[in-house]
């Protein structure tokens, strides 16, 4: 029998059948051709092992993929009762604030006033001030000046004008101040003149601001002449305390209402 010089036969066993002890295989070797190269054997192994690892790999890719759709789920859930809770809560508010309404609205009515009426509370909210203007007259007897307290630019608000002085009502701290105008056809550099502004309380006086004015004038100039003097300061004032004004020379004072004032007004 003939075989293909292109395949190698297979080796042939023969076996005894009879009994007794088998005997050694005869082996029995086709002729092969001399240069025939021969067949590799195939491994049946590499391919399973392959699919094997394969499967692995794409049952550890699907493990990962579920584990990432359960946290994405898990964060709309999440999200989802966040914003359920959002909008139960702003129903409440809603249901809150609708009961609350009618009772708000009445409160907003109009209503009956009790105590002190706005023309009231006005008054209490001005500021204690005065303004009084000169009359070149002053007391003989006293050596007070006097001033016109309601003609003109002259005022009294919560201050009253009493015999020439001002008494402050209230407690707290002023800004007081006066001016006065010399004027005289006469010069004698000798003279100097005096303005200052007194402080009465409990019947005690004191001086609390005073100007001395000389030299402002020179021998035979045969001119007239004329002078002022202004003094101003922050005092603290109590309630009932009197302030005064008084010149050292009264009949040299100006007969100009504006170049002569006394006041005051309170700051806090």
């Amino acid at each position: 029998m003939n075989g293909n010089s292109g395949h190698p036969s297979q080796p042939v066993f023969m076996v005894d059948s009879g009994g007794g002890h088998p005997k050694q295989p005869r082996y029995y070797h086709r002729q092969m051709p001399r240069h025939t190269e021969p067949q590799l054997v195939p491994c049946w192994t590499f391919p399973p092992a392959r699919a094997e690892t394969k499967r692995r790999g794409l049952g550890r890719m699907n493990a990962g993929m579920a584990w990432v759709l359960i946290m994405i789920l898990l964060l709309v859930f999440a999200a989802l009762g966040l914003g359920a809770y959002q909008i139960l809560r702003l129903q409440r508010e809603m249901e809150r604030l609708s009961l609350e309404m009618p009772s708000r609205m009445q409160s907003i009515a109009p209503q009956k006033q009790v105590g002190l009426n706005p023309a009231e509370l006005n008054r209490n909210k001005q500021k204690s001030a005065a303004h009084l203007i000169g009359r070149a007259d002053q007391s003989p007897s006293s050596g007070i000046l006097k001033w016109e307290s309601k003609l003109g630019e002259a005022f009294t608000e919560g201050v009253k004008y009493i015999d020439g002085g001002l008494q402050v009502n209230e407690t707290g701290l002023y800004f007081v101040y006066s001016r006065v105008e010399f004027f005289s056809l006469e010069c004698n550099p000798k003279d100097f003149y005096v303005h200052k502004m007194s402080l009465q309380r409990n019947s005690h006086n004191r001086t609390i601001m005073e100007d001395h004015r000389e030299g402002f004038c020179s021998v035979g100039s045969g001119q007239p002449w004329m002078t002022g003097s202004h003094i101003g300061s922050l005092q603290h004032l109590k309630e009932s305390d009197r302030l005064f004004v008084n010149v050292s020379h009264p009949n040299m004072l100006s007969k100009n209402f504006h170049g002569n004032y006394f006041g005051l007004f309170k700051i806090q």
